[in-house]
């Protein structure tokens, strides 16, 4: 669908000179995509009115919500997660109101995030509607976070997000999602998903100010963007028509899009002199509302806008969003630095430096864990590695011999995503760990040294299914364990070899088949 593009609350403008003219990022939610769930609309307000109205404020809501990291046809370019996380934080301030929280959905098939789709027309604009069709989650808000949303209005205004109400599912630049708290973006498209219009509706892209209206200070009857055959009423300040005009809200007072005349984007309403097709002056509007377009507002929602967000999650039209989740923890606090982050040590030389094994603890309230791993502490440069893991190690490949590396951990489950981070540097080694065994990719021994009688881990990488003899053997050659035909899956498979009953000293542990052989050398010290 062709997007006609107007500007979202808050967004981080761009500016530059496109022919002369200011470029800067717009909703592309159009006047046809909000007329065409005008009927789910006006059935939410007559709901939200009515008597029996059950406004569930007391228990907490949870909403699915999955995001799609898209990239470019090559896999290049997807968003990264911790921006998704610092959203997720801002998207629950902003419905805490209505006690609404959205969590993370796993895909059945593609994760907790999608990074499934390396599509250059859905990364630059949303033509594939069937690769989106086909990864969409069918019990979750869906967001596709993509380079560029689409552009229209002769090349000099870029979207920022959008709803496709066809599609039912929202499309973000991936600019704008990133848990800026004033950027309004992802809470405004959310508020059409639940079906809010702007609160200027009939406005869009038209903006009533002293420098291109013919009628100026009288407002047009009706809104300039609504095009032949579609009824836009302007609302009046006396609010006589509120309920057939603009929004159809009558708790949001007249806004004829002001706030996209508004040159310092500073919240502060500058259309002075403006009047209603009644001649009465627009005094007030509701700059800090999520569905205008005001910026750099600390935004809110209206209590009517409110009821019909409830009103839209309790109907029919969103029985396919699972509710009964319950989250895991309220809160989940990261520890410092040194009792989180287990190995290696600050600044420590690894063993290797093409198989890495970072360690951390576990923390209470965490189901996932997002590690990161780059040569700057910026963690924004073109090498940088980010995986979501449910245990508490990984070993990390294609890192480069003798350089300083930063690697970070957030704790989080699919609902509290607002841990910190900890962060710990290490050096790579000139050496590298060699393996003969065509399927296996890397393979690391910790804790090293061993302690009392704490089980020795394994952590094997493969890039194939292989079999295999594991061995641990003193200095002197000597077999004193042995586990035989182990299995090794594509993957990552950790296992506990028991060291009771060994002495302190050194000892070392063989992978073994009939390619060839892959030996870690162990310290035990008790």
């Amino acid at each position: 669908m062709k997007k006609t593009l107007f500007l979202i609350p808050s967004l981080l403008f761009v500016v530059a000179s496109v022919w002369g003219q200011e470029t800067r990022a717009v909703c592309g939610t159009t006047f046809e995509d909000q007329a065409q769930y005008t009927d789910r609309l006006k059935a939410n307000i007559e709901t939200a009115a009515s008597a029996d109205f059950v406004r569930e404020r007391d228990a907490v809501q949870y909403v699915p919500i999955h995001f799609h990291l898209v990239g470019d046809a090559s896999g290049n370019g997807k968003h990264k997660e911790r921006l998704v996380l610092d959203q997720l934080c801002d998207l629950n301030d902003a419905y805490a109101p209505m006690e609404m929280r959205f969590y993370l959905s796993p895909h059945p098939t593609y994760g907790l995030f999608d990074k499934s789709i390396n599509n250059n027309n859905v990364y630059n604009n949303q033509s594939n509607t069937f690769v989106m069709g086909n990864r969409k989650h069918q019990n979750a808000v869906n967001v596709y976070v993509v380079e560029n949303p689409g552009s229209g209005n002769g090349g000099t205004v870029q979207a920022a997000a959008y709803y496709n109400p066809t599609f039912d599912w929202i499309v973000a630049d991936k600019e704008y999602i990133n848990g800026n708290v004033t950027n309004g973006t992802l809470p405004h498209e959310a508020g059409h998903f639940f079906s809010l219009r702007h609160t200027f509706y009939g406005y869009e892209n038209n903006p009533f100010d002293n420098s291109n209206d013919p009628t100026w200070p009288i407002a047009p009857v009706t809104g300039p963007a609504a095009p032949i055959g579609f009824d836009a009423p302007t609302e009046r300040v006396n609010g006589s028509n509120c309920a057939e005009a603009a929004d159809l809200i009558c708790d949001t007072p007249p806004d004829y899009n002001f706030g996209q005349t508004d040159p310092d984007f500073n919240c502060i309403y500058n259309n002075v002199g403006a009047k209603d097709p009644l001649g009465v002056a627009v005094t007030d509007p509701m700059e800090n509302n999520f569905m205008s377009y005001y910026n750099s507002c600390s935004y809110v929602f209206s209590a009517q806008q409110q009821d019909v967000i409830l009103a839209d999650l309790a109907s029919p039209e969103r029985n396919h969003l699972d509710n009964s989740f319950s989250p895991v923890a309220t809160e989940i606090n990261t520890p410092t630095t040194d009792a989180f982050l287990v190995s290696p040590l600050s600044g420590e030389t690894t063993p290797y430096y093409d198989e890495v094994l970072l360690e951390w603890n576990a923390v209470d309230g965490a189901t996932y864990y997002l590690l990161e791993v780059d040569r700057l502490n910026s963690f924004a440069t073109g090498v940088y590695q980010s995986f979501i893991l449910t245990g508490t190690s990984k070993v990390v490949t294609g890192l480069d011999p003798n350089l300083q590396y930063y690697w970070r951990v957030r704790p989080f489950n699919e609902y509290v995503t607002c841990a910190a981070a900890r962060t710990r540097s290490f050096k790579t080694s000139t050496t590298s760990g060699v393996k003969e065994i065509e399927a296996l990719s890397a393979m690391q021994v910790a804790p090293n040294p061993v302690s009392g009688d704490a089980p020795l881990r394994l952590f094997v990488s493969a890039s194939d299914n292989f079999e295999a003899v594991v061995r641990v053997l003193d200095a002197t050659g000597r077999q004193v364990r042995s586990l035989n035909s182990v299995v090794f899956t594509a993957g990552e498979t950790t296992l506990e070899l028991p060291v009771e009953g060994l002495g302190n000293g050194l000892y070392f542990v063989s992978i073994e088949n009939a390619e060839g052989r892959a030996v870690r050398k162990v310290t035990i010290l008790k």
